[in-house]
This record gives C-alpha cells, structure tokens and sequence, in this order.
C-alpha cells in the first residue's frame, strides 16, 4: 500500500461520506413526504439492487479499464452523477434514481478497492489494510451522518424546509465525489489483472456463507434505524444523525478491537467471539423501551458485528490464488449485494406490516448468531 500513499484512504472516506450521506438522506426524506417505511425500504433495495449491478459490471471493467486504480476513478464519478440527482430530488423517482447512480458506484468501488488490498492478502499483516480502509470509509460516513441530519435540522430552524437541508448536503456530496476524483486521478495508473476461468465461484461460495448471514443482518438492521428512531422514539433529524453518526464511529472501534483481538488469537476465534457477541446484544435490542438503551445496543451490535466483517474478507481473499481474487472479488460482491437488497425490502415490509421492528432485531439475531456458528464448522477453520 506504500505506493499509494495516504489517498487510497482518504478517498475511501470520501465514498463513505456520499454513501452514508444517499443512506440517510432516503428515510429522511421518506419521512418528510410522510411515506410508509416500505417505500423508504424499497428505494433503499433498489439502491442496494444497483450496488449488485456494478459490482457484477465491475470485473469485465476492470479489464476494460485495465485494474482497480482506473476502476476506483470510474467509481468515484458514479457516485458524484448520484449526488447530483439526489441534490435535484423533487419527488420519489428522482429520489430512487439518484439512490440508484450512488449505489452502482458503490458496487464498483468495493471491487477495485478490494481489487488493489487483495494484491498483498495473506502476506503477514494484510489484513490491516482491510481493516484500515473499512476505518477511513466508515469515518466518511460518521461525517455524512452529521452532516445530513444537521443540515436537515439547520435548514428547518432557518424557515426552510427539511428538504432544503437534505438537497444542500446531497450538493456537498457531490463536491466532495468531485475532489476525490481529481486527487485520485494522478494514481488511475493501467495495472494488468490476471484473469481466470469463473469455476472459482463454486469452490468459494463456503467461505463466503458468514459474510452473507452477517451483511443480510445489519441489512435488516441498519438501514431502516432512521425510521424506527422518528417514528418509535420521535427523535428530531439532527438528534437521528448524529445515532447515526454514532453507528459509523461503533464501526470505527470495531475495526481497533478487530485488530487487537486478532493480535491476541486467530483471526477465527476473533471472528467468532465478534459475532456471538453482536448477536446476543442484538437480541437485547427487542427489551429496549427507551432511546438511551436501544442506542446503546445498537452501538454495540454495529461495533461487534462490522468489526469481524472486514476480516472475513480479507480471511478469504488470502485463501485462493492471486491469479483467482478477481472473481472471488466481483461474485462476493454480487452475491452480497444482492442478499442485502434482498433484506432491505423485506424489512420495509415487515415494518411496514407488522408495526414492530422487534421481529426484525430477532432475525437479525439469529443471523448473526448462524454466522459465528457456521464460523466454527470445520471448513472454514483454515482461516
């Protein structure tokens, strides 16, 4: 990673910043059109269903493009073209078009950012780079949150609307899409990617079975916590963008007590420990009657759970051949993004239709809890 320098980082927290500006600017805006929790539910799928999309469209670019570096840059521009419609949303398809421009860019973005980290997996301390760059994303995204929901309350304060302050912080997101590509531009350099066969989906697929039980979790979990905090604890936007903001920062100490308990013991005993544990404070979440508590668990869950997440990739990328990570990189992706769509739309509706989100938190526990146990089986002990 020397070669890059400090850029590759901080253009992963400009990304975190544009997404996590897309994912809380849709239920705020959902809520103030007084809309049903499904439709902010579904335009978020659909945004997740566009992150598949460009993840799946992300290997037969890259060789296009010649490697992830130039592909990163690709990535960058969708996402800044999203912000910009999401700037412009007056009504619910602009809204659900921006979402989906961001969320293509996003799924390019994690293939060429795993692209160029795979090229050092399994060399003794690669994993940090995984974890260091799901820091810097995640940091963005604790910046997107404030931002957003401060810009939503400001705004209304100042005789605007709540709109207002939604469309002016989708505007920054832009901007700052805009300078991550320039400073990203001098590293766009060709890199040759070998290519292979796509039999290496099959044989990888049982590594990635706690990756998918764990992002179909925090799918049904996270991405509809905006709705749940204005509708069951009546928080204002500014007070639910900052929980938000304090979910991005539970991610960011996931990431340091991954990278501790991995100092201390094998990186599949910290990914199991880290999971147990999220599912046992997620099931907690269904007992929390008031705001100061149900914070807390969530702070937790996120924390524990994000926190094994980035070593389960890097745990797999260093388990197949150099020559195979571009296809493990984009049928992860695909896969993953796909299931998440998935689990976003049927939260909406569950939440929508049941009226409680405590059926979620209970899913969402078990899955979590079938994550750190498929963990433990014997197949995935080598990682």
């Amino acid at each position: 990673m020397s070669q890059l320098g400090r850029r590759f980082f901080f253009i992963a927290a400009g990304a975190g910043f544009v997404f996590t500006n897309m994912a809380v600017s849709v239920p705020l805006h959902v809520v103030a059109a007084h809309a049903t929790a499904a439709v902010a539910g579904n335009v978020l799928a659909a945004s997740t269903v566009a992150i598949a999309f460009g993840a799946a469209a992300a290997g037969g670019l890259a060789a296009r493009l010649h490697g992830g570096p130039r592909l990163l840059a690709a990535s960058l521009v969708s996402v800044g073209a999203g912000a910009v419609v999401l700037a412009a949303a007056v009504d619910l398809a602009l809204l659900a078009l921006g979402a989906a421009v961001v969320g293509f860019g996003i799924g390019l973005f994690w293939v060429a950012s795993q692209l160029i980290l795979s090229r050092r997996a399994g060399i003794p301390g690669s994993a940090d780079g995984f974890l260091r760059h799901y820091a810097s994303y995640t940091a963005g995204g604790v910046i997107g949150s404030v931002l957003t929901g401060a810009s939503a309350g400001l705004f209304r304060l100042a005789g605007l609307t709540s709109l207002d302050g939604i469309h002016a912080s989708s505007a920054l997101a832009a901007v700052v899409a805009c300078a991550c590509v320039i400073l990203w531009r001098p590293l766009a350099l060709p890199v040759d990617e070998p290519r292979r066969p796509g039999r290496v989906r099959v044989r990888t697929f049982s590594l990635q079975i706690p990756d998918l039980l764990l992002v179909g979790a925090l799918a049904l979990l996270l991405p509809l916590a905006p709705v749940v905090l204005a509708r069951d604890f009546r928080l204002t936007p500014f007070s639910i963008g900052l929980v938000m903001a304090g979910v991005a920062m539970s991610k960011i100490a996931g990431t340091v007590v991954a990278r501790l308990l991995t100092g201390a013991s094998t990186m599949r005993r910290t990914i199991f420990l880290l999971l147990a544990g999220g599912a046992a404070f997620c099931l907690l979440l269904c007992a929390a009657l008031t705001v100061s508590v149900f914070v807390t668990l969530l702070f937790a869950t996120a924390l524990l759970t994000t926190g094994a997440w980035p070593l389960v990739v890097a745990s797999a990328q260093a388990r197949v051949e150099p020559e195979a990570r571009r296809s493990l990189t984009v049928a992860w992706n695909t896969r993953e993004y796909i299931l998440i769509a998935t689990m976003t739309a049927l939260s909406g509706f569950l939440l929508s239709r049941l009226g409680s989100s405590a059926p979620l938190f209970v899913l969402a526990a078990l899955m979590f809890g079938l994550a750190a146990a498929s963990v433990a089986l014997p197949r995935l002990r080598h990682a």
